[in-house]
């Protein structure tokens, strides 16, 4: 394949991996600001802060986003090569199907790269500084961030739950606490009442509670202690909150690839079982990116065995086999928390598969054997394109 060919199949793959990207990402950001604004409902909150916040998750959906536009973009280059018969007439000069493996590779291999440095070196990072930033806004708005009847976690190493809280005082009815900063005692805290103070010259936030009973467990079960109070205060730093203390304050997602290495391979962890959280978040961080690459290899025979009337049954598979990967993962992901199979078994295995299967499929193209959907699939679309008809012409457009 010349260089000239060679570029002009990348620009046919780069142009609607472009479009699957932005659509993507403006699905998930949209998503996502829906969540934050009842959070950040109540404070005062401007448009440039919004965009940080936009740009601080970015790496975050873009690692769920690229193996799905990776998928798409690249099919549907190659049903428009197919369905313009391009695809046709480089096969006819004599170029093998395998030859297209260059190009395809090229783009899979960028968005994997792609992908790859921003789960490892950027995501971490931007995770941390978006708790942070959303803490800071919700310093200004704290009685927004105090929801009734709602299991509050952002006290690292804490869980709160208020039966109802009064806003313009900050009183509270009903108090659950658990506190589990310190990893040999465990305590449970539940009160009649209490009273929010922020004490801004300390940059501390104070809880205290009035009329309760707190339970003291040891980690290893053998001591218990119960004890009633008439006032108890909770005393929390403002930097606790935006998780600058140590790792196991902090969520995965927001630990590095050392940080999550190193908290895998500790004996307290192994025993514990808490090794397999961290390692699992490991290979999910290394096995998403690679998910662009297989899921892209997917693509081509998919995109050129199809015939022209058949290109919507082409994208509706190209879906299907996406859904079937991320279903393959969560199953995995499933298995790793409940204990039944290792990290590396639980993420990859989806990788394998669809590797696999696109290994199939491409000696399959490369044969030249036409490629049908299964007959109850074709008859499940058409009955849905029916239906679709009928409904138009009952409920015509003005």
């Amino acid at each position: 394949m010349g260089p000239i060919l060679y570029r002009y199949i990348i620009m046919e793959q780069l142009i609607p991996l472009g479009v699957c990207i932005f659509g993507l990402i403006v699905v998930f950001v949209t998503g996502r600001m829906m969540q934050l604004m009842q959070i950040l409902i109540g404070s005062n909150v401007t448009i440039f802060d919004l965009f940080e916040l936009i740009l601080l998750t970015m790496p975050m959906l873009m690692l769920f986003a690229m193996p799905m536009a990776t998928l798409i973009g690249i099919l549907m280059g190659f049903l428009r090569l197919t369905s313009d018969n391009e695809l046709m007439v480089m096969r006819s000069s004599g170029i093998k199907f395998s030859q297209f493996a260059s190009p395809v590779l090229s783009v899979a291999l960028l968005t994997t790269g792609i992908s790859l440095v921003s789960a490892i070196h950027i995501m971490p990072h931007t995770n941390t500084l978006f708790r942070m930033k959303l803490n800071s806004l919700g310093r200004a708005a704290l009685p927004a961030l105090l929801k009734e009847r709602t299991f509050i976690n952002y006290i690292p190493g804490m869980i709160l739950f208020f039966q109802s809280v009064e806003p313009t005082h900050l009183t509270l009815q009903g108090v659950y606490v658990q506190d589990e900063r310190d990893q040999r005692v465990q305590s449970t805290i539940v009160a009649e009442k209490g009273q929010i103070v922020y004490q801004q010259e300390r940059d501390l936030l104070v809880i205290k509670i009035f009329n309760g009973m707190i339970t003291r467990i040891q980690e290893d079960f053998k001591n218990a202690q119960t004890v009633s109070f008439q006032e108890y205060e909770l005393s929390f730093r403002m930097d606790e909150l935006s998780n600058k203390g140590p790792v196991k304050y902090r969520h995965r997602s927001e630990m590095t690839f050392w940080e999550l290495w190193e908290e895998s391979q500790k004996p307290q962890n192994i025993q514990a079982g808490a090794a397999a959280w961290f390692a699992m978040e490991l290979h999910q961080m290394l096995g998403l990116p690679f998910g662009c690459l297989v899921l892209g290899l997917l693509a081509p025979p998919l995109g050129s065995r199809f015939r022209q009337t058949n290109r919507m049954m082409a994208v509706l598979m190209g879906i299907s086999l996406f859904l079937g990967y991320y279903v393959l993962l969560s199953a995995g992901k499933g298995l790793i928390k409940n204990g039944l199979v290792t990290p590396s078994i639980g993420i990859w295995t989806a990788n394998v598969v669809t590797l696999l299967l696109a290994l199939v499929l491409w000696v399959h193209a490369q044969k030249e054997k036409s490629l049908r959907m299964p007959k109850w699939l074709e008859q499940w679309y058409w009955r849905i394109i029916r239906s679709l008809s009928k409904w138009g012409k009952r409920y015509p457009t003005p």
